[in-house]
């Protein structure tokens, strides 16, 4: 019997719903099989998440506009902040016309950003970071971080090696103005100033010009000093002269030229500085630094989703520079006075691994500085008895930058002489960065250090103990009361000598001061001392009894010789036993 074939189906919508059916199978046995899994992994330990890439910024192309000018007095009015808008969008915005130039409009100003790193805090906000720098200045020295509060970032700064880019960052950093009469007027924005002490505010304190790009991504500022200094070409003044010479000199001015300022009087000897002693005096909020913090909280108040960078010139520069260091910002600086020594005075945050007596040591901060070798403030030699900064009483001692260092060679590539009227920001501008076809290149310089003549020392120790003793031998010699025997040199009779009245005395002092050197002075601590004498002495008489009548008379004196007679000894007699009876 023959059986009846099936007929076999060869539909493709068949054969593809077969597969599909194992296809679920396979991936419902797969995904069990990963539940199960998946439930052996919470049990015994929590889940890792994997970390977020974040890309680095890509290169951009920026317009810079001038939005607002904010002003922060210093030390006449400390407590003086206002703000003038730039409310039109067209305003002509025109380079003062100081430094022997005269004012002209300020072209637009292009530039262009590219990825850098900066190591710096997690939290950088002005309300974490001001209260750390305050407590690290009044404990004397700075506690190094945990790892975990520091980061480093790839931030959007601008891009150094465009000559465009740094031509706008100087720019940026002179003294710029807008010639518009209908300007509305400055606004308060701290708490209300006295207007009857009006007089003379614009010639005192820090200026900050707050430019932003397009859609506001990226804001600049830039910092001008308005107080008088020497390498601005103007007068001087006390209170300049205090701040610099205890930021940029080695020990307060002392042991300088006879011209530098004195602010304070730490050293204790040759090139010796009582490192304590600057400290307490740095206690008082530097005013310049204190104006950049304030002026810069306000701008992250106004913009607080935007990119900063930071720009300045001399001064302003060494200012930009302390407030990139602090809050971790990019940073341009132009002709700025070398900072690395301020910053370790300062008490700014450092990370883990950062030496905070050396900034300069520290990588990756951000902060290039541009300058020229004709320049003797941004070279550190303006200190010499010829310098002009040491005429008007400035100590500028400090050589060395933090972060990255971008120097034209002007004196071997035009022959320039080193002079203070090459410090000019407009001169810097128009005689070097124009006239240079690209950018110099920037670097790194760890090894630098300030200030190597000097020993530095904490007074937490105790001057040690001086003892001294001294001894005195008196010899007295006597005669009788006539003579009867005269010689050619004096009485030939017979003397009675007495030998060795031997008086010793030892003293003993013992100096004690203060654990801590409260008044310090030139070659020495001033502070009174505890001074404590113990004397003791002892004396013994031998006497000796010379012969009654001179035999032999000579020219000096009596030649006979001299008897001594000793003094009677007793012997302790034992009497006899008693004999027996």
């Amino acid at each position: 019997m023959m059986r009846r074939k099936r007929p076999t189906c060869n539909s493709a919508g068949r054969v593809t719903a077969a597969q599909l059916l194992l296809s679920f199978l396979a991936l419902s046995s797969s995904t069990v099989a990963y539940d199960q899994n998946a439930q052996i992994v919470l049990d015994g330990s929590p889940i890792i998440t994997p970390p977020m890439i974040v890309e680095p910024p890509q290169p951009a192309e920026h317009t810079f506009t001038l939005r607002h000018i904010l002003h922060h007095g210093t030390y006449r009015h400390p407590g003086l902040h206002r703000r003038r808008d730039v409310t039109e969008p067209q305003a002509q915005v025109w380079l003062a016309g100081d430094d022997g130039f005269e004012a002209e409009q300020m072209p637009p100003l292009k530039a262009k950003s590219s990825a850098q790193k900066i190591e710096r805090l997690v939290d950088r906000r002005p309300m974490v970071v001001d209260p750390m720098v305050a407590e690290a200045r009044e404990r004397g020295y700075v506690l190094a971080g945990m790892p975990s509060a520091w980061t480093l970032d790839d931030v959007s700064g601008p891009d150094v090696t465009d000559k465009g880019t740094v031509l706008t960052m100087a720019l940026i950093a002179s003294d710029a103005y807008v010639e518009k009469p209908s300007l509305p007027d400055w606004d308060e924005v701290g708490k209300p100033f006295n207007r009857s002490a009006d007089f003379g505010w614009e010639t005192d304190g820090l200026r900050g010009h707050i430019f932003a790009d397009e859609n506001n991504s990226t804001i600049v500022i830039g910092l001008k000093g308005t107080s008088a200094a020497v390498f601005d070409g103007e007068g001087t003044t006390t209170n300049d002269k205090e701040n610099d010479n205890l930021f940029f000199s080695c020990c307060c001015a002392q042991q300088g030229q006879w011209s530098w300022h004195q602010v304070c009087d730490c050293a204790t000897g040759t090139y010796s500085c009582n490192n304590t002693c600057v400290t307490q005096a740095l206690r008082a909020e530097n005013r310049y630094y204190q104006a950049a913090r304030e002026l810069y909280s306000n701008v992250t108040e106004m913009y607080p989703d935007s990119n900063v960078w930071v720009v300045g010139h001399s001064l302003g520069g060494a200012v930009s520079s302390l407030l990139g260091l602090t809050y971790g910002l990019p940073v341009v600086t132009f002709e700025a006075v070398p900072e690395a020594l301020a910053a370790g005075r300062l008490g700014l945050p450092v990370p883990p691994h950062g030496d905070p007596q050396y900034p300069q040591t520290r990588e990756y901060t951000g902060t290039y500085h541009f300058g020229h070798t004709a320049d003797p403030v941004y070279i550190g030699t303006c200190n010499g008895a010829t310098a002009s900064c040491s005429f008007a009483g400035y100590a500028m001692e400090s050589a060395c930058h933090t972060g990255y260092e971008c120097t034209y060679d002007t004196v071997a590539d035009k022959g320039w002489r080193v002079g203070i009227g090459t410090h000019k920001i407009r001169s810097v501008i128009n005689d070097v960065i124009k006239k240079y076809d690209t950018v110099p290149k920037c670097k790194y310089t760890p090894e630098c250090r300030d200030c190597g003549n000097w020993k530095m020392y904490e007074s937490n120790s105790t001057n040690p103990s001086t003892s001294s003793s001294s001894s005195t031998t008196t010899k007295t010699r006597t005669r009788t009361e006539t003579c009867k025997t005269p010689g050619w040199w004096g009485c030939l009779d017979e003397t009675t000598t007495t030998t060795g009245t031997t008086t010793s005395t030892s003293t003993s002092t013992t100096t004690t001061s203060t654990s801590t050197c409260k008044t310090p002075g030139w070659f020495g601590c001033k502070d009174e001392v505890t001074t404590t004498t113990t004397s003791s002495s002892s004396t013994s008489t031998p006497t000796a009894t010379t012969t009654t009548t001179c035999a032999t008379p000579g020219w000096f004196g009596c030649k006979d010789k001299t008897v001594s007679v000793p003094s009677p000894t007793s012997h302790p007699i034992t009497s006899p036993p008693p004999l027996p009876t």
